[in-house]
């Protein structure tokens, strides 16, 4: 028992689960280019309501890619329904693709740009 206790460690760990984490600053991480230009951007959107899709639209049919925040508009089903629509029309139009991403979040992509719906968990595809 004494040897199961030392490789898989015992109940009585000294160690509280805040220990086991590390806080990242990740702005030590990113580094931008702003100079530079891109081919495409993945671009960061909230959809409140049915005026933001000509914005959301104008950027898919400029060749980036958009992670829309839906929870807003997700209490007016046939707002959220219209909304929808209207966005897998522009991707239909563009040949691009689109996917919901959980319940608050969908991702638009442009042209040569397809969506793999299978989640990778760990080594497992």
């Amino acid at each position: 028992m004494a040897a199961f206790k030392k490789i898989f460690g015992g109940a009585s760990s000294s160690k509280s689960v805040s220990e086991e984490y590390v806080d990242l600053d990740l702005s030590d991480y990113e580094e931008v280019v702003e100079n530079e230009p891109a081919e495409m951007y993945i671009r960061i959107a909230e959809l409140n309501n049915l005026n933001d899709i000509p914005d959301l639209k104008k950027e898919i049919y400029n060749g980036n890619m958009l992670l829309v925040d839906i929870s807003l508009i997700k209490q007016d089903k046939f707002n959220l329904d219209r909304a929808i629509k209207e966005l897998k029309q522009v991707v239909e139009d563009t040949h691009g693709d689109i996917a919901g991403i959980g319940e608050d979040q969908v991702i638009l992509t442009p042209m040569g740009v397809r969506i793999n719906r299978s989640k990778i968990i760990g080594a497992r595809k």
